[in-house]
């Protein structure tokens, strides 16, 4: 390798050499279904371009495709591209200048399919600038006719089945979208309102004073509320109460009402909010619905605000209540209605996808029964493992909380067809038959139901929500792999579920269920969910805001892909945290530090024979006598840090793991051990038995480098495979019984096997620890006096004097060798006494 690292040249060069060797590709040759680990990635989302958070999440993920890969596994990686939908939709209305709703839907879905391509291709470059370690030749996109054709059939099975129905409810409506959305793509987000206390007027003329921050629903109130346990209510349930706009309307109890809060009194509308929802139904009350599905006002029975959007109307009936005539009973400033009026912040559901209030509109949908298997889903959960723990208990809450079933029909154009036809005399459903959809998918405004005309259907104008469709992420993928041709291997459940928690709500939500609804059984064994990458506090970054501070594909030209890679990684499961783009120096110096390290370690292993590298039965005596004792000591390091690192990544800790390998490379490899043993690497010839000592520490540094790079290669796989190819490969004295392969990443990753756990056992003791750590704490104190004499460090000491127990004393004989060379020593006193040293 040149002096100089070229990580732009080293990066371009290792990755057209994967590509070309297939080195991720998932093997069909391989027999053993036992042996696949299989991964099911949530796609991103083709809204435009990626940024710093999803190198973050799909790194944190890729680096346990590789960690099972060097394990032996047969990996099955496939990626997916989530490209249709809203996000789809505006980013093409924003790419082309057009309006969705001037075009047909034939048309637009067309001009999608050409945006999406670009977005795709520019996605699939940030992938291969950080070598993401997926099957290339496994790519989905969402919106592809063979995707579409296995949704329809799904959805064909579960309308046969029941699990589908139409029905009318009061559904979540997207106001800028124009579109039904389920329960799980809504957020909470404060706004700034008024609490606008108003008189109502009981059936005796006696006022009561009820607070609301949407007064414009007031034509819509078919109900008030107190609750059963407040007594100071007790005279007035079942008696007619008379709003400001002067209809009527009852009393009634209920036991959702907050005793503690606002005017103890709440209005019921149809539809303010969820509760009103429930209170209807409890109550058999009836319906009376003032917003159009194009949020504005309308059959509200009150002049001032009808036709108005929702906005304007909140406005404009407070400006009415202050300006109704004396004649009404108002007093000078409208008093009469109008109480008083108080700012708040409140919080209110928003659409995920338009980030604006949702409205509560009864319309006809296609709903998958859901409420009546909450139960089904938490034992599911309890099924998988969550990594951390905790985020069950997150998905738990969120499966208690659901109010509705899962509506699965949208309003939108550049999504899958639901595919129905209905009979235009009887509105009777048709179903594409099942040769139909034996070839391709149906698109009912295009295409005709077997043995009917277009004069006796009409097309189904209704799309399905694209987390039905990513909802079956797991078998889409499976059903591909045995179109290739393993029909008998099962990849359900697959083996890892790599996610962010934002998702939880949603996309793992629906996989769980539809896995359920198809098979009785979960979708994952494993669920690993990782943290956002926030902008600034609490601000998280998004392609919708795009606050983050710098482009990923500028990122990884700037900073170097391994060392963007290893900056994902120090982060702990399901944590946020701030991007900080000092921190990817970090980085930098690692790749820098491993190829100073391999310099160094290249250069003192000139003319070794590795034909005894390998332990076996038969020498595993004579190679533990022979070693020397710091080197005994670094190789019981490394079997630890091998031990920690496997442990850490089988349980998804690639943070922890990354931890485990920092404490040893930097601290005890390159601050302890390669210092303690340059004066042997550089002046051999004065110590005793000198040849025998170099064959000990040029096994070990072979030894311990290559575990380094195989440690480190899942996090850093461009750097390691360099070294790799410049040194370890090319070795022409290894064994058969260890044959070389032609890329570090299918190296098998280091694991502690018997011989090595022997070694554990025969050179770990307490004394040994003892030893060392007494001879590290001698190595400080000398580097420290060096320093506070401003002597330098390699300065030579013609003696130096050490004061010590009778054990320390004893304990440090067997480094007194390396301890002269790191103290630049020539001779060694020991005195008896509290452990110190004096330089001279």
């Amino acid at each position: 390798m040149a002096d100089k690292y070229n990580f732009t040249e080293s990066e371009a060069k290792w990755q057209k050499f994967w590509e070309e060797n297939q080195t991720n590709a998932f093997d069909l040759s391989r027999t053993d279904p036992s042996k696949i680990f299989s991964i099911d990635t949530p796609p991103p989302t083709v809204s435009g371009r990626l940024h710093i958070w999803h190198i973050f999440s799909y790194t944190q993920a890729e680096i346990i495709a590789r960690y099972k890969r060097m394990k032996g596994f047969n990996v099955f990686y496939p990626m997916w591209y989530d490209d249709n939908g809203i996000p789809t939709e505006q980013l093409v209305e924003r790419e082309l200048k057009i309006n969705i709703k001037e075009m047909e839907r034939s048309e637009f879905v067309q001009e999608c399919l050409k945006v999406n391509q670009k977005y795709r291709d520019i996605y699939k470059s940030l992938w291969q600038s950080l070598w993401m370690s997926i099957d290339r030749k496994r790519t989905y996109a969402t919106i592809s006719p063979e995707v579409q054709q296995l949704v329809q059939k799904r959805f064909v099975e579960m309308y046969k089945s029941g699990d589908i129905v139409w029905k009318k409810f009061p559904a979540l409506r997207c106001t800028k979208n124009q579109t039904t959305i389920a329960q799980a793509e809504t957020e909470e987000q404060e706004f700034n309102e008024f609490f606008n206390y108003l008189n109502f007027t009981l059936d005796d003329g006696e006022k009561l004073v009820i607070a609301t921050t949407r007064p414009e629903m007031i034509p819509a109130c078919v109900a008030v509320f107190a609750h059963p346990d407040d007594e100071r209510f007790a005279k007035y349930i079942w008696r007619q109460i008379t709003t400001p706009l002067w209809h009527t309307v009852p009393l009634l109890w209920d036991d959702k009402v907050k005793m503690d809060k606002w005017s103890w009194v709440v209005m019921c509308c149809t539809y303010w909010d969820e509760t009103d929802v429930y209170r209807v139904q409890k109550h058999h009350l009836p319906e009376k619905i003032i917003i159009n599905r194009y949020w504005k006002i309308e059959n509200s029975d009150c002049e001032a605000i009808e036709g108005l959007k929702i906005e304007e109307a909140r406005i404009k009936i407070m400006e009415y209540f202050l300006s109704v005539p004396p004649a009404r009973g108002v007093a000078e400033g409208g008093g009469a209605i109008i109480v008083k009026r108080d700012p708040i912040t409140q919080s209110k559901k928003i659409s995920e996808r338009g980030k604006t209030p949702i409205e509560i509109i009864p319309i006809y949908q296609r709903f998958v029964n859901l409420l009546d298997k909450k139960e089904i889903l938490l034992a599911q959960n309890d099924k998988m493992h969550w990594s951390p723990e905790f985020m069950k208990k997150r998905s738990n809450d969120r499966i208690n909380n659901l109010a509705r079933d899962w509506n699965i029909s949208r309003s939108r154009k550049f999504w899958i067809p639901i595919p129905i036809w209905y009979k235009k005399w009887t509105s009777e459903v048709i179903l594409p038959s099942e040769n139909q959809l034996s070839n391709w998918f149906v698109d009912p405004s295009r295409d005709l139901p077997e043995g009917y005309t277009r004069d006796e259907v009409e097309a189904e104008t209704l799309v399905l929500d694209t987390r039905f469709t990513s909802g079956l992420s797991p078998f889409i993928n499976e059903t591909f792999l045995k179109r290739d041709g393993r029909t008998g291997w099962n990849l359900i459940p697959f083996s890892l579920r790599p996610q962010a928690h934002d998702i939880i709500r949603t996309r793992l939500l629906y996989t769980t269920f539809q896995s359920y609804l198809r098979t009785g059984e979960v979708p994952f064994e494993n669920i690993m969910i990782s943290g956002h990458v926030l902008a600034g506090k609490s601000e998280k970054i998004s392609k919708s805001t795009w606050n983050a501070k710098v482009e990923p594909e500028n990122l990884i030209k700037q900073r170097w892909a391994d060392a963007v890679r290893y900056r994902t990684a120090s982060w702990q499961l399901g944590k946020d945290m701030v991007f900080d783009e000092e921190e990817l120096k970090k980085g930098q110096k690692l790749v820098t530090k491993l190829r100073n390290a391999f310099q160094f370690v290249k250069m003192q292993l000139e003319g070794f024979d590795t034909s005894n590298i390998f332990i076996t039965p038969e020498n595993i005596n004579v190679f533990i006598n022979n070693l020397y004792t710091t080197d005994r000591r670094i190789l019981w390091k490394m079997i630890q840090t091998v031990e920690k690192m496997n442990k850490h990544l089988d349980n998804y800790e690639y943070g922890l793991a990354k931890i485990a390998f920092e404490e040893f490379f930097w601290s005890d490899f390159c601050d302890n051990y390669l210092e303690l043993i340059k004066v042997r690497l550089y002046k051999p010839e004065l110590f005793e038995n000198w040849e025998e000592k170099k064959k000990s520490w040029q096994w070990t540094l072979y030894k311990v480098f290559f575990t380094i790079i195989q440690l480190i290669a899942p996090y850093l796989p461009h750097v390691t495979e360099e070294i790799y190819q410049d040194y370890f490969r090319k070795d022409v004295n290894v064994p058969d019984f260890h044959p070389k392969r032609d890329s570090i990443h299918k190296n098998f990753y280091p694991e502690n096997d018997p011989s090595e756990i022997e070694i554990l056992e025969i050179i770990e003791s307490p004394d040994l620890l003892r030893s060392m750590n007494t001879t590290l704490e001698i190595v400080e104190l000398v580097r420290k006096y060096k320093s506070e004499s401003q002597i330098s460090m390699w300065a030579e000491l013609s003696k130096l004097i050490i004061t010590a127990s009778p054990e320390q004393k004893q304990a440090i004989l067997s480094f007194e060798d390396d301890l002269k060379g790191v103290t630049k020593a020539k001779e060694i006193e020991r005195n008896e006494g509290v452990l110190w040293v004096k330089c001279s």
